[in-house]
């Protein structure tokens, strides 16, 4: 998916659930002041480098896995919003861009055309 900002920005994205060497999930931000990279998560940290290459281990393969702290986070944050009042952290205009995005990916590619998000 490709898509084009107001302000010039240019965003690639590609993910697969499915590449032969695990769930490839990485982010990159490339910009005039520098870089964010976000990579994918391995199981373990271990890496061997000798004559024959580079070695390490596969990504993490399962959502429990990968998002281990991100649920948690989310729990936490479910239960301080039920039991101590505190805000949701998330705003529901947020949640309606996200769709707005999901839905304009849908449609672009049922088309097969450009979708202009409004």
């Amino acid at each position: 998916m490709v898509m084009k900002f107001k302000k010039g920005a240019i965003v690639t994205l590609t993910m697969s659930r499915s590449a032969c060497y695990g769930y490839d999930q990485r982010c990159e931000i490339f910009g005039d002041q520098g870089l964010v990279c976000n990579d994918n998560e391995y199981q373990h940290s271990s890496v061997l480098l000798n004559t024959t290459g580079v070695h390490q281990s596969r990504l993490k393969h399962s959502f429990p896995q990968r998002f281990k702290q991100a649920f948690e986070t989310e729990l936490e944050a479910f239960a301080d919003t039920i039991l101590l009042g505190k805000p949701w952290p998330i705003k529901a205009s947020d949640c309606i861009a996200v769709q707005k995005v999901s839905d304009a990916a849908r449609k672009s590619r049922e088309i097969n055309t450009v979708v202009v998000i409004s």
